[in-house]
């Protein structure tokens, strides 16, 4: 009798381990085939009849790019400037420090390394109005700032 009751819950045991194993074979591979199927692709006739929908589409599959821009802090500045750059791309950019005069006292280059940054500019420029251009490709922002 113990024999038999043994057998029934070793039986019923992995028959639950079985379910359980195939339930889970059956959902990864499901979630596996998923992500290996193309994105549905509706035809140009569906957005033409939907105006919402082409609208939708359109937004999509335009990128919208940051607007570039420039924060200077503390101003008016004595040995230091920070700058608050968001909207640039990844790589070098060119900082030009300009005086009242039109004449460039400093030019720097400077690497993003994520386009939206906070950097540090030291310096020893003597009192006065100084422009700063910061520069990369056909992006090009302008502050003025005063050095006491």
């Amino acid at each position: 009798m113990k024999c038999k009751v043994r057998n029934y819950v070793n039986y019923f045991l992995l028959l639950y381990c079985m379910k359980k194993i195939s339930l889970l074979f059956f959902t990864f591979s499901g979630i596996y085939a998923g992500f290996s199927q193309k994105p549905a692709v509706k035809s140009s006739g569906d957005s033409l009849n939907n105006p919402l929908l082409a609208k939708t589409v359109v937004l999509a599959t335009i990128p919208e790019k940051e607007k570039a821009s420039v924060k200077i802090f503390p101003n008016p500045a004595k040995n230091k400037v920070e700058l608050e750059i968001k909207g640039f791309e990844p790589g070098f950019v060119q900082l030009r420090f300009i005086d009242a005069h039109g004449n460039c006292v400093r030019n720097d280059k400077r690497m993003l390394y994520s386009g939206n940054e906070q950097v540090v500019v030291m310096f020893s420029l003597p009192p006065g109005l100084y422009f700063l251009q910061i520069k990369q490709k056909e992006k090009l922002e302008k502050r003025k700032f005063l050095v006491q």
